[in-house]
């Protein structure tokens, strides 16, 4: 049986960057245990040169996007455009793609689909996380950041794990919810119940957009 491939794209040049890219390797560690084959463009290499050179000569099966984002498109290293609306989109054409960044699903998402991507999950208003001022130099230790970044990791679990797209972001969709359920138990720190609203939000506006048969 041929392996599935996965890119991985984590830019790392502030503090959301560094967050999110160091939570993305969880689901790495994860495609190596699947002995799926991974491409992994990390800091300067997560620009869109290399990020096209993979897809023409890889043609992976998942592309995990990290960065900032727009409606109409998502950036990598240093903020340059990876992947946009009436630029590119179609390099995403037959592939499974993740995109954890603001926005990106709203304008971005749909245009890839109708441009042959197989499936686009992400998200069509700002994704929001926050984070523990005292773990910033340590991201994977901060048990706030957690409470988003795991849940959002959820998708690309479900998706190596052999799950559909649209199973892969219900599934993400009860991570969120599970961790909206033990901040309202009565266990919770009082001052953790502020971080429901925004847990419901990126769950509310997680999306997942399919080709057609």
């Amino acid at each position: 049986m041929e392996k599935k491939t996965i890119l991985a794209i984590r830019p790392d040049f502030e503090l959301t960057t560094k967050y999110i890219s160091s939570w993305a390797k969880k689901v790495l560690d994860f495609a190596q245990e699947k002995e799926v084959v991974l491409f992994d463009l990390d800091k300067e290499k997560a620009n869109r040169q290399e990020l096209e050179a993979v897809i023409s000569e890889q043609s992976p099966d998942f592309i995990f996007l990290n960065g900032h984002g727009d409606y109409d498109k998502v950036c990598g290293q240093n903020n340059e455009c990876l992947v946009g609306v009436d630029d590119n989109e179609e390099i995403l054409s037959g592939k499974v793609v993740y995109v954890l960044s603001c926005r990106s699903a709203g304008i971005l998402g749909k245009k890839a689909v109708g441009k042959g991507a197989l499936a686009y999950i992400g998200y069509t208003e700002d994704f929001i996380f926050l984070y523990d001022e005292k773990q910033k130099s340590f991201p994977l230790q901060d048990k706030i950041a957690e409470l988003f970044l795991s849940p959002s990791n959820q998708v690309m679990f479900s998706l190596l794990g052999g799950d559909s797209p649209q199973k892969a972001s219900q599934d993400s969709k009860k991570s969120f919810l599970a961790n909206v359920k033990k901040l309202l138990t009565s266990e919770a720190p009082k001052e953790q119940k502020g971080i429901v609203r925004y847990l419901l939000w990126d769950r509310h506006h997680q999306a997942c957009w399919e080709k057609k048969e």
